[in-house]
Parts: C-alpha cells; sequence; structure tokens
C-alpha cells in the first residue's frame, strides 16, 4: 500500500535528511484510531532549537534528492512546526502514544495540571512518558498537545484505565473549563534516526 510504502521510504531517508538540516531525531508516526483519513502518517523531525529549524532553506538538495527517491503516490496535507513545552526524560525509539489536542485559555494553568498528573503517574506504578506540545504554525497554532507513551501498549492503557481512579480525577480538578478536547490519536510512532545513535 502507500501507506506502508510511504513508511519505507522515510526509514530509508531519515538519515540523510536529518543530517542535512541538522536534525536530532526524525520519525514516523501511524495512526491507530482516531485518524482523520486511514493510512494517514505523521513524519516529524527533532531540533535542539528553534534557531536550527528555522535557518533551514526547505527543501535543501538532499532532501530534493531524498524525496526523488520515493515511488508512492502522497498528499502532504499539513506541514507545521510545534514546540516543545515539556520533554519527556526517556522516550523509546518505538512505542505507543495517546496524543490527544486541546484548546486552553490559560496554558500556565494547564501545564501545572499536567506535571502533576505526570508525578501522579509514577507515584501510581505507571512507567508512561509525557510530552506537552504547542503548535505555532497551521490549524492548530496556540493548542496544544499532549503525548502519552510508552514502549508497551499495554502499560499505556493501563495508564489510560486509571483515568477512572480517584487520584487521577483528583488532579485533573484542576482543569475542570479549562480546556477543550479538540482530536485525538492512537499511535504507533518509530523514531528511524536520532543524533545519539
Amino acid at each position: 500500500s502507500d501507506a506502508a510504502g510511504y513508511a519505507a521510504w522515510a526509514k530509508s531517508s531519515s538519515e540523510a535528511i536529518s543530517k542535512s538540516n541538522n536534525a536530532s531525531a526524525m520519525g514516523l508516526c501511524s495512526p491507530m484510531s482516531g485518524a482523520e483519513q486511514m493510512g494517514d502518517h505523521f513524519l516529524f523531525t527533532f531540533f535542539d532549537s528553534q534557531e536550527t529549524a528555522w535557518s533551514n532553506s526547505t527543501p535543501n538538495p538532499t532532501m530534493a534528492k531524498e524525496v526523488a527517491k520515493m515511488k508512492v503516490e502522497r498528499t502532504i496535507k499539513e506541514w507545521d512546526t510545534w514546540r516543545i513545552l515539556r520533554a519527556a526524560q526517556n522516550v523509546s525509539d518505538s512505542g505507543y502514544y495517546w496524543n490527544i489536542i486541546v484548546k486552553t485559555e490559560n496554558a500556565q494553568t494547564y501545564l501545572t495540571a499536567l506535571d502533576n498528573l505526570s508525578a501522579a503517574l509514577k507515584e501510581n506504578g505507571h512507567n508512561v512518558s509525557m510530552q506537552v506540545f504547542m503548535a505555532d504554525t497551521g490549524r492548530r497554532a496556540g493548542q496544544i498537545m499532549v503525548s502519552l507513551g510508552s514502549e508497551s501498549g499495554s502499560a499505556l492503557g493501563a495508564a489510560m484505565d486509571d483515568r477512572t481512579q480517584p487520584w487521577f480525577s483528583e488532579v485533573l480538578s484542576d482543569l475542570e473549563g479549562n480546556r477543550e478536547y479538540l482530536h485525538g490519536y492512537g499511535m504507533r510512532c518509530e523514531t528511524f534516526y536520532s543524533i545519539t545513535e
């Protein structure tokens, strides 16, 4: 399929593209649920700073050369910049992620509640990572994406099951009326290139 072919291309071209634009990591997330259209992929690139990200001319010659190797039909629906508000300490090279996009009037209050939730998850035995991003461009500009993840789908599911527990509700009580869910994805993500490798 085109989706599988695109994933194969991304895997083979990520290192060359990343090295050409000074990216620190590159990979692919594929929705298992919540896709706006089946077969959608999210190709991601991480940079050490916005300065590095914005200093790239897109596409550079290496990128153009790698894109020319793609043998599948694809449509680029969005190409946006997100900044990292909370980075996870340990994120595996592949894993399962619940990504929820929210709109909030008070980002700082929301981030504080997420910090409390991240700590509470660990205190209650959940080995999951939490990353938080804010969109700077596109239709999502100003919106926040929370990414809860684990190498194990069942471990992520166990953390999600605990949303019914009193401790979880208590931590999130500060958020009542402070955020609106806009979209959620269940994703399988894989990092194809990382500068640490």
